[in-house]
């Protein structure tokens, strides 16, 4: 009898052995859509509104565009007293919505409060509109977030990544400031900064007195080329794009985080990584 139930003992750890790392082995890949320059994905709303959201780690919260939430008829709700949010483009007044839940591939979340917002405020140059809402830190760092630029891929778990039974990868630390992601990166190998990760910024943002330091144009709105930028000698990219921006609007909501730019798609869309909120790392998957 003891051998018995030992050895069914022994069989059912080998089957949830077994389940563990499928689980891990086949994460669900969400395509993004990268044409503006972010990563948007499709989600679906109280099982009935389809919208694009972006992945926006330098937001705080989930944010839903208040045309969109109206059009599609989503319950208003109260909310904390009324607040500006405020962009690097502009800044919009907070109501709020309730949603009974938001499905990303295969992840559902239930009983969310989004800040509804002109979104349109935000974003300056629209010729290629905006997203219908955004998904930032509180419920990002809840997951895995690994973005695969280079094959328009998404993937949000709540498991440990595979990656970490392969070891293919490398690691880089960040430090967190209210909800921004902040890393050293340094320009060219000459120039450091702390930096904002941001894959909800088209481009690589530095401020006036940054590009100074860069021996770059300093005019808000211009663009330049750096030859490279590094975190940690770890993850770098070559001729990156960069533009001017004066990013006091953003500095000035977000008192105390400091920080001389934003690194955007212009610098992480050559690479697949997973932001780690626990051990507040990223990693960057090598082939």
């Amino acid at each position: 009898m003891y051998k018995t139930q030992s050895m069914t003992m022994r069989a059912i750890r080998v089957v949830l052995f077994v389940l563990s790392v499928s689980a891990l082995a086949f994460a669900v890949e969400v395509p993004f859509h990268p044409e503006r320059g972010l990563v948007e994905v499709e989600v679906l709303i109280d099982g009935r509104v389809k919208g694009r959201f972006g992945i926006d780690t330098g937001a705080d919260r989930l944010y839903i565009d208040r045309d969109f939430a109206e059009k599609n008829n989503l319950s208003k709700v109260g909310g904390p007293p009324p607040r500006q949010v405020i962009g690097v483009d502009g800044s919009s007044d907070v109501s709020w919505v309730e949603l009974r839940s938001l499905k990303v591939g295969k992840e559902r979340l239930y009983n969310l409060r989004a800040a509804a917002i002109d979104l349109g405020a935000l974003i300056k140059d629209q010729s290629r509109g905006y997203p219908d809402g955004l998904l930032g830190h509180e419920l990002l760092r809840r997951f895995y977030v690994t973005v695969d630029y280079p094959r328009h891929l998404l993937e949000m778990q709540m498991e440990e990544p595979d990656i970490f039974a392969t070891k293919k990868y490398v690691s880089v630390p960040f430090r967190t400031r209210r909800h921004f992601i902040l890393v050293e990166a340094t320009f060219d190998d000459s120039v450091t900064a702390d930096m904002i990760l941001d894959y909800c910024a088209s481009y690589t943002v530095v401020t006036p007195e940054l590009a100074a330091r860069l021996g770059a144009a300093t005019e808000v709105g211009k663009r330049s080329t750096v030859e490279s930028i590094k975190l940690d000698d770890k993850v770098s990219s070559d001729r990156v794009m960069v533009t001017v921006h004066d990013l006091q609007n953003l500095r000035q909501s977000a008192r105390g985080v400091e920080f001389e730019g934003i690194l955007g798609a212009s610098f992480l869309y050559r690479h697949k990584i997973t932001i780690d909120y626990k051990r507040k790392k990223i990693h960057l998957h090598q082939q």
